[in-house]
């Protein structure tokens, strides 16, 4: 899970900007409801809540209420779309780094198996020269044991 720390930053920015566009669309909202309201009622004075919800968030005035909403709308996609752009480059970065691990890790084992080959290869070659030389010393030892023998033979048991 560790290798997904460096985009969880990403992810509460867009949690953030989830919770505030869903702020900005509940006033909205409430705003357009209390225009709907103020329209049927013929003592109320809705031009001035229609002039009101012209103001953007940040405090631009647009030339209509349809204009900010629609303003709005593609401002909060704008965003969406840039975010989810920057969420799947890295996750393609992030897969892109664990093809080249794992490859990497492949050819490691590879290298590591064919040293120890080598390995077993050179202990087999030393184990027949070893074993060479200890017949040649056990021939060695047969041959002296065969000629303190004769040489007992010869003398009659003494040495």
């Amino acid at each position: 899970m560790a290798w997904y720390e460096y985009i969880l930053p990403t992810v509460k920015q867009i949690q953030k900007l989830a919770r505030r566009n869903k702020t900005a669309e509940e006033v909205l909202s409430s705003r357009i409801d209390a225009q709907v309201t103020a329209s049927t009622d013929s003592d109320a004075d809705y031009a001035a809540e229609v002039a009101d919800a012209r103001v953007d968030v940040w405090g631009n005035v647009q030339g209509s209420l349809g204009s900010n909403i629609r303003g709005g709308q593609e401002r909060l996609s704008d965003a969406l779309e840039l975010a989810l752009t920057l969420l799947q480059g890295q996750i393609d970065a992030l897969a892109e780094t664990r093809i080249t691990n794992t490859l990497d890790i492949a050819t490691e084992a590879e290298t590591r198996r064919n040293g120890l080959a080598k390995e077993e290869e050179a202990r087999t070659r030393d184990d027949g020269s070893l074993q060479r030389q200890i017949d040649s010393l056990s021939e060695a030892v047969l041959g002296i044991l065969a000629m303190i023998s004769e040489h007992r033979e010869r003398t009659g048991g003494k040495s």
